[in-house]
């Protein structure tokens, strides 16, 4: 394979894998979903109930009545109710199967109740919040980020609760409904976290992240594989200021001005020198999709970080955005802007935004020392709006192995692959107490929903939905086998909890 054939393959199928399972759009051809049989009550049921949480508008700030209504179902179905806060702006919430106050370690499934606006809401072919489903396929803002995935967990552990009804188990299985993901998380997880961990007795979370899709092996095609999040990006939102007075009328240009020097800086900045980091997660990520797909692009896709390699994958990775989030620190100009003032003035003050996503790791002081020698101009100041957590990668061991059986269940011919997630979720605020988390909507998803996240005509395939379902099902299912509890045992993984609570 020459040095083109392995870039046009790589430029093909690993950019289709990333933007696909982050659920950001691309360019590319999708299988069509399969179809998951299920009761009808249990498809009424789901859908029923995403309808009328989908029709409350729970935007970052007002997830109060979203949240009630989402409890009182829960509540209706048996499960028992714990309130963590019931602020407009901060409505947290727990379901679980036996009351928190039982000694049990808890499975946790948790999703976020926000969502964000809807924007342009003319440009929406339904309205955003009034569910709709047609042509096998659900509309509404929420069903996929991710109001869907709350009613996949939750009709998931009451499908559980029916089938083990009667039966005591040794472990305890709830729902965590938080508030504030879109916006850092501060008002949910962080708060629920840093109150009431010792409550929660976690032994495990599993929260949103990648999905399933096909077309990613060349050599084959509908080979469907799963992206199963284990570590994130740590996300870090930076003001630079710059104040320089200087002439004040356009006509007379300034041997110097507050945006010329900001332009400059910025310029340095999006230029600067490519540096790859190929961690612990990156790293098995590419060797196990290398090994998935074989041959000769299967070996070159496994050692992707060899030195030898360097010159042709720094150039892949230049030419490929979604490439550079897996294997750098990235740095994003988000906004640029001056003072109000007419165009013929020129403006003394100048402000930029940065959104910077660091891999699992790296130090943000160190981050922000570099990003001060790349601008290379002590004038510019340089000030943290928000810094995420930074957390070390979740094991792929213990429960990542019951989530990868259950998906093999549902779909013997799968593969799961652990993944790195460059953008920021909850996940990575329990990864960060220590908790084995991991991210994934489990589905096999196409194209049009992929880009409907945070877009225009949000959508979900009904069939998803099922498949959700059908996947948390199995993995609880997993979690009472007794062969599996007791290669677990061997493991620690409920010796430890139990001795632990």
């Amino acid at each position: 394979m020459g040095g083109n054939d392995c870039y046009d393959y790589m430029n093909n199928r690993l950019q289709l894998l990333i933007i696909s399972l982050l659920l950001f759009s691309t360019t590319g051809s999708f299988a069509q979903e399969k179809i998951v049989t299920a009761p009808d009550a249990t498809l009424q049921n789901a859908l029923s109930l995403l309808s009328s949480y989908v029709s409350f508008p729970s935007i970052t700030g007002n997830e109060l009545e979203a949240g009630r209504h989402f409890a009182a179902y829960c509540e209706e179905q048996g499960l028992y109710l714990r309130y963590f806060s019931e602020d407009t702006a901060s409505y947290n919430f727990a379901a679980t199967l036996y009351p928190l106050s039982v000694d049990k370690p808890v499975v946790w499934f948790q999703h976020h109740i926000d969502v964000v606006p809807p924007d342009n809401e003319q440009m929406w072919s339904y309205s955003p919040f009034e569910m709709v489903v047609e042509n096998d396929t659900i509309y509404g803002r929420g069903v996929m980020d991710a109001k869907g995935l709350g009613v996949m967990q939750l009709m998931a552990l009451l499908k559980f609760k029916e089938q083990h009804q009667g039966k005591e188990l040794d472990f305890n299985v709830g729902l965590l409904c938080l508030s504030g993901e879109e916006y850092t998380g501060e008002l949910g997880a962080g708060r629920v976290l840093s109150n009431h961990l010792e409550e929660l007795k976690p032994a495990v979370v599993y929260g949103e992240g990648g999905a399933g899709m096909q077309n990613v092996l060349e050599s084959e095609p509908e080979q469907v594989v799963y992206g199963v999040s284990v570590a994130e990006k740590a996300a870090l939102w930076v003001k630079l200021e710059l104040e320089l007075v200087s002439f004040g009328h356009g006509a007379t240009p300034a041997p110097e001005y507050a945006n010329m020097i900001m332009i400059n800086a910025l310029s340095r900045l999006n230029n600067r020198k490519l540096d790859l980091d190929f961690n612990r997660t990156n790293k098995r990520m590419f060797r196990k999709l290398g090994r998935a797909e074989g041959g000769l692009r299967g070996f070159v896709i496994s050692h992707m970080n060899w030195w030898v390699l360097r010159p042709f994958i720094k150039k892949f990775v230049k030419d490929d955005p979604m490439l550079q989030a897996l294997t750098t620190n990235t740095v994003t100009v988000t906004k640029i802007f001056n003072p109000p003032g007419p165009p013929n003035s020129i403006a003394s003050v100048s402000t930029a935004y940065l959104d910077c996503r660091l891999q699992p790791g790296v130090s943000k002081k160190a981050f922000i020392r570099h990003l001060k020698r790349i601008l290379d101009d002590p004038r510019i100041e340089i000030s943290e709006i928000s810094i995420g957590e930074n957390a070390r990668p979740s094991s792929t061991g213990k429960y990542y192995d019951a989530l990868e059986e259950a998906i093999l269940e549902e779909n013997p011919e799968a593969v799961v692959i652990p993944m790195l997630f460059p953008a920021t979720t909850d996940n990575t605020r329990f990864r960060n107490y220590g908790i084995p988390t991991y991210g994934l909507v489990p589905a096999l998803l196409d194209l049009k929903t992929i880009k409907g996240v945070h877009s225009i005509d949000e959508r979900l395939p009904v069939s998803a939905l099922l498949q959700g379902i059908e996947i948390y099902t199995n993995l609880l299912n997993e979690l009472t086998d007794e062969r599996v509890r007791e290669k677990y045992r061997k493991e620690s993984f409920f010796t430890d909890l139990e001795s632990a609570f």
